[in-house]
């Protein structure tokens, strides 16, 4: 399979809704997307507007919640629009565990979700920020836990939020190697830049070495997804990740 680059529609969230959303992805250059679930929409409407734009969903984000209550109208959409990736990206600091068991709890049941999902050919991946890399009660982070308790579940690494946590992104790579669904690109600030990007930066522009670990992470995924958190020029931003990853992937 070709390699899928993919904008996390995130990134430009103030073009407003999904439809204008995916036309700035489109303008700049992508031929897939990740998307926030289905956008408030139904899943009729998420999926025409997804038609209509000529785009291929390469991966969705479902919180918890959306897994719990709209997992038919998401299996609709991925089903019409041929993605077989979900990930779940994000809990609410009151929806966190506190030890090491309520992590595990909170394991088994992304791993029973991934189980009934497997058999209808999607992965369910889990999606890190920097919390996933503090240490509970038991010494193991919260990351370690959850893969411990869910052998089914895959990883979607944000990169960048694994340096920004203060940990080796190549270590972590390496380690859980076999369970890479895609990947984040995003890229830090440099020291010293302008506080108005909140230490993100354009990619290619900030101070990760990307460079060092695309050819490895392309042995092991086909769906690199750019995304940037707060970015002041949101279609450039697209536009330039789009670029450089074209380049260096082919």
């Amino acid at each position: 399979m070709m390699n899928r680059i993919a904008l996390q529609l995130y990134t430009v969230r103030s073009a407003g809704g999904l439809a204008s959303r995916l036309s700035v992805a489109r303008e700049a250059g992508y031929a897939w997307v990740e998307t926030e679930g289905l956008h408030g929409l139904t899943a009729a409407d998420f999926i025409s507007t997804m038609q209509a734009s000529g785009l291929g969903l390469a991966s969705m984000h479902v919180e918890m919640s959306d897994l719990a209550q709209r997992l038919p109208d998401i299996l609709q959409a991925l089903g019409e629009l041929d993605c077989q990736q979900l990930v779940m990206p994000w809990l609410d600091e009151e929806e966190r565990p506190s030890d090491s068991a309520g992590w595990a709890v909170l394991a088994a049941q992304l791993q029973a979700y991934a189980q009934d999902l497997a058999p209808q050919g999607i992965g369910l991946a889990y999606h890190n920020h920097a919390f996933e890399f503090e240490r509970l009660d038991d010494g193991r982070t919260v990351l370690e836990t959850i893969f411990d308790a869910a052998p089914r579940l895959s990883w979607q690494p944000d990169v960048a939020w694994v340096a920004r946590a203060g940990q080796d992104p190549a270590a972590w790579l390496e380690r859980y190697a076999t369970r890479l669904q895609s990947v984040h690109v995003k890229d830090l600030a440099h020291e010293g830049s302008e506080p108005a990007e909140q230490g993100w930066a354009t990619l290619g522009e900030g101070r990760l070495p990307w460079g060092q670990w695309l050819p490895g992470l392309a042995t092991r995924l086909q769906t690199f997804i750019v995304e940037h958190d707060h970015p002041s020029q949101p279609a450039r931003t697209a536009r330039v990740g789009f670029q450089y990853l074209s380049q260096r992937l082919g």
